[in-house]
């Protein structure tokens, strides 16, 4: 009867020692899909060089299937009408470059604001001026993405 007990115990710890160690794995796995710092700020700047370089195949993959792309003036795209203006050549960007980047980590997302001078040219017409945005970034199966772009105009001072 003793060592009937015995090996209860033995099983009991057993089991409780391996629930702890695999509560201690997830722990850790949780920490690793954490956004660093860095990591948003690059993810946020390889979307700036890619809108700019009008690049549609790399934006295809920096970019989460439910992303939504709000434009200063209002206009909100899909996914698949931002990158379509790409491809038939309706919408082309100078370079951006983001100045005054905020970031703000929330363990597997972030948000990166701050501004860039816009000058783009939609369907004949140039568009230009000074913007504030904001960028939240996921990591998901697919690794690093970017699911929401927003930007506003600033308006110029007098």
């Amino acid at each position: 009867m003793k060592i009937q007990k015995i090996i209860a115990v033995l099983c009991i710890a057993v089991l409780f020692s391996f629930y702890g160690s695999m509560a201690g794995a997830g722990d850790s796995s949780s920490s690793t899909s954490a956004f660093s710092e860095a990591e948003a700020l690059n993810l946020a700047q390889e979307w700036a060089s890619r809108v700019s370089q009008a690049d549609s195949a790399e934006l295809e993959k920096l970019l989460h299937d439910k992303y939504t792309h709000i434009h200063a003036t209002a206009l909100v795209e899909s996914k698949a009408q931002f990158l379509e203006a790409f491809k038939n050549g309706s919408r082309k960007y100078d370079p951006i470059k983001i100045e005054d980047p905020n970031v703000r980590v929330f363990g597997g997302s972030a948000v990166v604001t701050g501004r860039f001078n816009l000058k783009a040219f939609v369907r004949g017409k140039t568009i230009e001026g000074v913007n504030r945005f904001s960028l939240v970034l996921v990591k998901s199966v697919n690794g690093l993405q970017v699911v929401s772009f927003q930007a506003t105009g600033i308006p110029p001072q007098k």
